[in-house]
């Protein structure tokens, strides 16, 4: 009977190592492949939606510390070499103006990723704020992103 018991909890050891170890795997192979960025190429492909459905016809002005550039979306924008924050402000007859801000920080410091968004018009209403985080993964520089996407709030909201 002893045997049996004993049999019984270095079974249940054994599986419990597993259960255990497994999410632990799936977790660092999902965080490897999170701190893997596409590369930027110095375009970025801005769009604009409203409740997750695409609006075109925007017209938006995306600026650098390098220069501006005026855009109808969808379209990409040939910002060039990272230069200080971005900034990608749009506008559309029936919503209200919205801006998303990408922030440089240090080049070569470990920096967080800010991008603050907020949206405002004349058409009553309040005014929304967003502020999103990203963790920083090691020593990298900063780098913009290859797409943004600015939600566009109806005017009459």
């Amino acid at each position: 009977m002893t045997s049996l018991v004993q049999q019984t909890k270095k079974f249940a050891c054994t599986h419990d190592a597993v259960f255990f170890r497994l999410p632990l795997a799936l977790v660092l192979i999902m965080l490897s492949a999170c701190s893997t960025l596409p590369p930027y190429t110095g375009k970025i492909a801005i769009s604009t939606t409203s409740r997750t459905q695409p609006v075109n016809g925007a017209s938006c002005v995306v600026r650098t510390d390098a220069g501006q550039w005026n855009i109808m979306t969808p379209a990409i924008a040939p910002v060039g070499q990272i230069a200080g924050d971005l900034h990608v402000l749009c506008e559309l007859q029936g919503y209200r103006t919205a801006e998303v801000i990408f922030r440089s920080g240090a080049r070569g410091m470990q920096s967080s990723r800010v991008a603050v968004g907020a949206a405002g018009g004349s058409g009553g209403g309040g005014v929304g704020l967003s502020i999103g985080l990203g963790l920083p993964m090691g020593d990298a520089q900063f780098t913009y992103p290859t797409e943004i996407v600015v939600d566009l709030l109806p005017a009459t909201e």
